[in-house]
């Protein structure tokens, strides 16, 4: 799918149950994302995810570009930020926990 440097494997879960889905090319397109005018609203937080922060796209990106953006993916989980509430809505086990969110941010902060 992507490959990120030296992510855990705690780290990947997460990533896979609360941010693929708007941030990769690895999208999971549930039924609801097929009937307007929510699919408007779907798809256009979709083409904004990866717009700000694509995992299919983090090979291309510049190593600035990486730490910044490491950086980024702690400060959003910490202020609650991400998962973006719309998702967790309906999303409601892509919600993080505080163990989680500390997973997240020791791995995105550790020395690279």
């Amino acid at each position: 799918m992507y490959t990120l440097e030296r992510v855990p494997q705690d780290v990947r879960v997460i990533f896979n149950s609360s941010c693929d889905n708007c941030h990769s090319n690895q999208t999971r397109w549930p039924w609801y994302s097929h009937i307007a005018p929510v699919s408007w609203i779907v798809a256009h937080d979709v083409q904004q995810g990866r717009k700000f922060m694509n995992f299919s796209e983090w090979q291309s990106y510049s190593p600035k570009k990486r730490d910044q953006k490491l950086e980024d993916i702690c400060e959003q989980v910490l202020n609650g930020d991400m998962p973006d509430g719309k998702y967790l809505l309906i999303h409601r086990s892509a919600r993080l926990s505080p163990e989680e969110k500390e997973s997240v941010c020791r791995w995105a902060q550790a020395p690279r």
